[in-house]
């Protein structure tokens, strides 16, 4: 594949992980990926042979691997895990809000539509949470928390704000973002 065949590729899974992020898997079609990114259905199966799943699997895959990046540069530049808490939540917040509380996690609703339905799909979105929850636990035990203790707080930040996003888009509110950021906070001092 040509240069431009890989960037056709790398637009194509762009795109999808924003119709993912803003519809979910069953909302996404081929038809909208097609208009969205100016290339006609063919070249779905040209450059994903297994179709709709495995373009959603290396979409989801890009989405997290994004967003894990951004959590590493937070991490990197916030001097402690309360300031780091705190710039992660209010990047959700503004990601939330500045899209009409149609965005929040790029992986969340496709991970719900496709549980015990896509194999394929959903070990996707497996492997970015367990990929969140290991960047989380690292950063904490660098900054002195017992192994067990860190992996406990990383599911419990994860699990916050994956239902603080859901609570926030259904209420159209940053409310319940702001009471999870507090609470997360809470059980970072707490150990």
């Amino acid at each position: 594949m040509g240069k431009k065949g890989f960037g056709t590729k790398q637009k194509m899974i762009e795109v999808m992980a924003s119709l993912l992020e803003g519809s979910g898997y069953e909302a996404t079609g081929l038809t909208e990926l097609g208009k969205e990114t100016g290339t006609p259905k063919g070249s779905l199966y040209f450059h994903f042979p297994g179709g709709k799943e495995e373009l959603t699997s290396l979409a989801i895959e890009y989405s997290g691997t994004q967003l894990n990046q951004f959590f590493l540069s937070v991490f990197a530049n916030s001097g402690n895990p309360s300031n780091a808490i705190k710039q992660v939540f209010h990047a959700l917040e503004e990601r939330i809000v500045s899209s009409d509380y149609k965005k929040g996690c790029p992986i969340a609703t496709t991970a719900m539509e496709t549980a015990g339905k896509s194999i394929i799909v959903a070990k996707a979105c497996q492997e970015v949470y367990n990929l969140w929850l290991k960047t989380f636990e690292t950063y904490l035990v660098s900054n002195g928390y017992i192994t067990r203790v860190a992996k406990n707080l990383s599911l419990s930040i994860l699990s916050l704000w994956e239902g603080a996003l859901l609570l926030s888009k259904l209420q159209r509110s940053p409310e319940p973002l702001r009471m999870a950021e507090k609470t997360a906070e809470s059980l970072l001092k707490q150990n």
